[in-house]
């Protein structure tokens, strides 16, 4: 682990180590009933504090959700403290982000990425070509029996829709 290295990073690495000790008596213990948390400091947790919080809708994978539930009342402000640690840990410098890393592509990936491309629009091509090739190979004395069919069936139903309407009674 790496040390901090300015007043900022000192700061935030003291009150990350302090979260994350909290954090893991937390997860072993549970909080409910503890001797850590005076009985009347409960309802001051529970209380909502405007600027404080913000009301968020969030999809979870279901063994995450799963893993929080199973230690018992008082998930989501778990949940809440693991995403405060890894803020911590990323203002004090222990994780580095993606602000530390170059991500442009360089010119052999972008060739790389075009060609992926290029083959996959060749492909989506190929496949219609493929489908148009079949839909034309059909015999034409077989594509004619296929028409008389349709327009058969076709004429049939309409026959049935006139007979219907002249067999209902006019009242309703």
């Amino acid at each position: 682990m790496t040390r901090p290295r300015s007043g900022k990073e000192a700061a935030a690495y003291h009150h990350l180590a302090g979260t994350l000790r909290g954090l893991e008596e937390d997860l072993r213990w549970g909080l409910q009933g503890s001797a850590r948390i005076p009985s009347g400091w409960d309802a001051i947790l529970r209380e909502v504090t405007a600027p404080a919080k913000v009301k968020l809708t969030l999809r979870l994978d279901a063994d995450v959700v799963r893993f929080f539930r199973a230690m018992g009342a008082g998930h989501l402000p778990r949940m809440n403290a693991v995403l405060r640690a890894f803020m911590l840990a990323r203002l004090a410098g222990v994780l580095k982000g993606a602000e530390g890393v170059d991500y442009a592509p360089t010119d052999a990936d972008e060739v790389n990425g075009l060609r992926r491309e290029i083959m996959a629009l060749m492909q989506e091509e190929e496949v219609r070509r493929e489908k148009a090739a079949k839909e034309a190979m059909v015999d034409p004395a077989e594509r004619a029996i296929r028409l008389r069919a349709l327009r058969e069936m076709r004429d049939e139903r309409i026959e049935r829709k006139l007979g219907d309407e002249k067999a209902r009674p006019k009242g309703r």
